[in-house]
């Protein structure tokens, strides 16, 4: 997809992906979407190694009219995305869309594919692992204490050392520590947020 993750990790398909897939093949856009056998693929991160490089970004967006990533921006990113630790890793494949996909032939064509893209996100956000870290940022950013029966003090003392370190990274002028904590809060509640959305 054109960004790849979301910085902010509430991850979504774009139907413009999904229209281009079914550009090619035979038959109707049902048909060519099935023979591509999609898998909707949900991978989860116990912590994201570019958390901080993206709070940063945020925050030069935010106070840099104008400010771009440069080259060696996204090569620092790729670096730090393939070398950088993840702790616990998870993969979790969602049924072939073809098994649902007949269950949308009725919709108009302006209709479909933003309704493929939804379902497949409902499938990956079901898939996704949560950890620790992902209910203590969510706790973090609401003020409150509604998922600690999925952690431990052990467990929040271990994520806010890991933040403070990842904040530690960032040398930017003017620097806004709140700003750039709630940024990578968000990122580590919003994989919960959607899980929860999506769970019965």
């Amino acid at each position: 997809q054109r960004e790849g993750r979301a910085k902010d990790s509430d991850d979504r398909t774009q139907p413009s992906i999904l229209k281009r897939m079914a550009m090619g093949g035979t038959g109707n856009i049902i048909e060519r979407l099935m023979q591509l056998h999609i898998v909707p693929l949900a991978i989860s991160y116990e912590y994201d190694p570019c958390d901080f490089l993206k709070a940063m970004e945020f925050q030069l967006k935010r106070d840099v009219e104008g400010w771009k990533k440069t080259k060696q921006d996204d090569l620092e990113n790729m670096k730090t995305g393939i070398m950088g630790y993840k702790g616990r890793i998870h993969y979790e494949c969602a049924p072939c869309i073809n098994t649902w996909l007949d269950d949308l032939r009725t919709l108009p064509k302006t209709e479909f594919f933003g309704e493929v893209a939804k379902r497949m996100d409902k499938e990956i956000h079901a898939g996704y692992k949560l950890f620790p870290c992902n209910y203590i940022a969510l706790d973090m950013l609401e003020s409150g204490k509604v998922y600690e029966s999925h952690y431990t003090a052990a467990d929040v003392e271990r994520f806010s050392k890991y933040l403070e370190g990842q904040l530690a990274k960032i040398n930017i002028p003017n620097k806004d520590d709140a700003f750039l904590r709630q940024c990578m809060l968000t990122m580590y509640a919003n994989p919960a947020r959607n899980k929860m959305a999506v769970m019965p």
